[in-house]
């Protein structure tokens, strides 16, 4: 059974060599000139993932093209950032523990059209797109 850093790394190979995006630390946060990534590896059973305040705190939609993209089993789902940021990540929805700094919770949907679900509120889904890998390196190479 894979850790969970080792299933963080996931097509992390992709992002860096055929995109061309560099890490942020170990982050989930790439970048890439004006471009700014959130990068989450979803390779759980449950299809959860996380995006933290302070990740979000880093991204500056003024000055910077962000996107969400979703390295989910061999596929990748991808989004605007700026729009999923409006609809997705709502201040009532956000988790806070004492164990973990403030963050969105979310789940992959499996479906012909895949979705985000709010694990903070179950009525906010997002619809996603799913690039294939030659679209992504269009895209992230122009």
């Amino acid at each position: 059974m894979a850790t969970a850093r080792e299933s963080s790394k996931v097509n992390l190979d992709f992002l860096v060599n055929d995109l061309g995006l560099i890490q942020e630390r170990n982050t989930k946060v790439f970048r890439k000139g004006k471009l700014f990534v959130i990068s989450p590896s979803v390779q759980n059973k449950n299809n959860l993932f996380d995006i933290g305040v302070n990740i979000m705190d880093s991204f500056n939609s003024e000055e910077q093209e962000g996107y969400l993209l979703v390295r989910y089993q061999d596929q990748y789902l991808m989004a605007k950032l700026k729009a999923f940021e409006k609809k997705m990540m709502l201040p009532d929805t956000k988790s806070v523990t004492t164990k973990l700094p403030p963050h969105w919770k979310f789940k992959v949907i499996e479906a012909t059209n895949p979705y985000i679900l709010n694990m903070g509120d179950s009525d906010l889904s997002y619809a996603i797109q799913m690039p294939s890998e030659n679209q992504l390196k269009s895209f992230f190479n122009n």
